[in-house]
């Protein structure tokens, strides 16, 4: 247990010994700070300030904003939604041709509100058109897909192409007549049957 006792001692002089140097420290640090704040005419509030957070300091100034930054420029007749011009255009201008008819004055107040008609029944009657292409392709489609199936079967028939013909006229040389009777049959000619 004397091991144990000496080391709790030197643990007890050694964290003494710390506390010592600590002191020390914070009194060399305490004296810079005091020597600082004479010199640049700082307080404690001014430092407290900053250490917390809860305030700026004075020398600190907030960024200019921009002119008109906040002033509606623009407005939409139907909905009464307002634009300033700045950043992306909401999507009742963003089309527009000419944005002069939605301009926030005394004066274009009324002609926002003709220009928005004239250019909603051209929307519409655009609209209509798309629509209908729409409807006439898969109706045209259908009449086809019907007329194909309303054919007779034998009515339509595909033409063998060259390389098939090449093979079927090959094969009726190699056959006896009346093998060539029976390939021409079977490739839908008619051949008169022998007796």
């Amino acid at each position: 247990m004397s091991k144990l006792t000496a080391i709790r001692k030197q643990i007890a002089a050694l964290e003494a010994e710390a506390e010592r140097i600590t002191r020390q420290e914070m009194a060399g640090a305490i004296a810079k700070v005091k020597e600082i704040m004479s010199t640049f005419g700082l307080t404690i509030e001014q430092l407290q300030s900053v250490v917390t957070g809860k305030g700026r300091p004075a020398a600190r100034k907030a960024t200019p904003k921009r002119a008109g930054g906040g002033v509606a420029k623009y407005a939409d007749p139907k909905t009464g939604k307002t634009w300033s011009g700045f950043g992306r255009a909401p999507a009742w201008i963003a089309g527009a041709r000419s944005r002069d008819a939605f301009l926030v004055d005394k004066g274009a107040a009324k002609a926002p509100e003709a220009a928005v008609k004239a250019k909603a029944a051209s929307k519409k009657a655009a609209g209509k058109k798309a629509s209908a292409r729409k409807v006439a392709k898969p109706a045209a489609k259908k009449a086809v897909a019907v007329a194909k199936k309303a054919a007779p079967a034998g009515a339509v028939k595909k033409k063998p192409s060259a390389k098939k013909a090449s093979a079927k006229g090959a094969a009726r040389k190699k056959t006896s007549p009346a093998g060539a009777a029976g390939a021409s049959a079977a490739a839908g000619g008619a051949a008169p049957a022998a007796t």
